[in-house]
Formats: C-alpha cells, sequence, structure tokens
C-alpha cells in the first residue's frame, strides 16, 4: 500500500458531535486490544532504539488517549532493564484512566527507577513545552500533513527528541484486522473494569446495540487507510526547517501489529 496516497478520512471518534463517554469507552477498548495483542513488544523496539541512539529517557507521551500503549512499552522495557520515566498527556486528558494507568504500573514496578504520572491540563502536540522524548502512538495519523508537520517542527524546534509509531501500511491489514477487532471488542467488554453505570454502559453499546463493534471496525478501516507511508513521512521530514539538526530514522518492527516508526534525534551542535 505504500504507492497508494493517503487517504484524509475521519473516524468516528475524531468527530465533534459523538458523545464524550463514546469517545472514552472506544479510547478504552483500544487500550485493551493493546494488551490482548502485546502491541508493547513491537511497539517498545523503536523507542528503545531511540533511548540507545542517545534520546532522553524523560517520556512525554503525546496524544495518550485513555492511557494507550505507553505504559505497557514502559513495563515491558523495564523487564529488559531500560528505566524511563513517563508523562502522558493530551489535548483533551483522560485524568481517570491515567490515574488507572499509574496505578497498575505502580503495582508491577517497585522502587523509584521508574515513574508514570500525568498533565491534567490540556497539552497541544503542535505546541509542547515540555522536555524530554515525545512519542506518539498510534495517533499520528489522525493528524493532516500540515499539523503533523508542525507536530515535528515543534521538536525540531525546541530540540527534543521524538518517536513516532504506528501500525504498518499494508493489504492485508485492511482486509483482515478490522475483523479482528470488532472481535476483540465483543469478547472483551464484560472483563473490562469501569465504573457500573460505565460498565452496563458498555455492554449494551455491545451486544443490545452494537455502537462499539461498529465503530471499532470502521474507525480502524479509516485508520489503516489514513496511515502515513515511509515515503510521506520522509517528505515530511525533508520539508522541516532546520532538519538537518536531527538524525532521522524511519523503518517498520516486523511481527503481529507491524508497528512502523519515525524516530528524531537532534544532533549534537
Amino acid at each position: 500500500m505504500e504507492s497508494i496516497p493517503r487517504i484524509g478520512f475521519v473516524e468516528l471518534h475524531d468527530l465533534d458531535r459523538t458523545p464524550a463517554v463514546l469517545r472514552t469507552l472506544h479510547t478504552e477498548s483500544i487500550v485493551t486490544i493493546y494488551r490482548l495483542t502485546d502491541a508493547a513488544r513491537e511497539y517498545s523496539r523503536p523507542l528503545a532504539l531511540a533511548l540507545r541512539s542517545g534520546a532522553d529517557h524523560r517520556i512525554v507521551d503525546l496524544c495518550s488517549g485513555s492511557g494507550g500503549p505507553l505504559p505497557l512499552v514502559q513495563r515491558r522495557l523495564h523487564r529488559e532493564g531500560v528505566h524511563t520515566r513517563v508523562t502522558l498527556t493530551d489535548l483533551v486528558p483522560n485524568v481517570l484512566a491515567f490515574r488507572r494507568a499509574a496505578d497498575r504500573n505502580r503495582r508491577r514496578l517497585p522502587g523509584s527507577c521508574c515513574s508514570l504520572d500525568h498533565v491534567t491540563s490540556s497539552v497541544d502536540a503542535t505546541d509542547c513545552r515540555l522536555e524530554g522524548t515525545r512519542t506518539i502512538y498510534g495517533a499520528f495519523h489522525h493528524f493532516p500533513p500540515p499539523l503533523a508537520a508542525r507536530i515535528l517542527q515543534n521538536a525540531v524546534d525546541t530540540r527534543q527528541p521524538i518517536v513516532v509509531v504506528d501500525t504498518k501500511r499494508s493489504l492485508p491489514y485492511v482486509l483482515l484486522f478490522p475483523f479482528f477487532l470488532m472481535l476483540a471488542v465483543l469478547l472483551a467488554a464484560p472483563f473490562q473494569r469501569n465504573p457500573l453505570p460505565r460498565y452496563l454502559l458498555r455492554l449494551a453499546l455491545t451486544y443490545v446495540v452494537p455502537v462499539l463493534p461498529f465503530m471499532m471496525f470502521f474507525d480502524s478501516v479509516v485508520s489503516f487507510l489514513r496511515m502515513y507511508g515511509r515515503g510521506e513521512l520522509r517528505r515530511l521530514v525533508d520539508g522541516l526547517a532546520g532538519t538537518e539538526s536531527f538524525t532521522w530514522t524511519i523503518g517498520v518492527e516486523p511481527g503481529f501489529t507491524g508497528a512502523q516508526y519515525l524516530i528524531g534525534i537532534p544532533r549534537p551542535r
């Protein structure tokens, strides 16, 4: 699919008219799928590569949604002897989900070698002032090229490393993965932890009126069509002011989730 241009459709959970609770249920389902697919196995490798290349071990995760895969990635890196201090952020932060992710990691990562906290106020990925290695997991395709370029330009202007990880663009993923994700939503709904009213709402929107499975199927198809190919990522990077002050690496990690990545590391002055 590298030869097919990115198609700028809109996902249902991105629409302003989508109720906030439905958006939260959807992003929580995505976090569950990250756990079911062990996405951290492949998603951790680009970040590990960036850290070995000199990136800051303070991690500022942008567009964290309901926590995203980064808490899982942090635990995976910890098992491999790589210790990080992670801060979750979002334009519309889901503070309760961030707190739950922090509690889980606190139980699984004893001692002070790793930490997971969050910012309760809005953080704009195109104008971030927090210091540390920026990460964007599974969200970069949501940004049209002008905004995607602004995110990368902000990293260059502030001289902060950046790691962007998304699913690989490939025809088998477009044809097969949405069905798997819809099935995962159907199977996992009873086991997701939510306050009772939202838990009952999740069950109703999964089995009585199957809004959540449909939303996952539709948005996953659209997501794959919106993914940036490696050539498109290279053109974004080449168009940045001061791009030569960074070392850029674009590649794909093989595996079930097929993580495609873009890594930018500031060069020594």
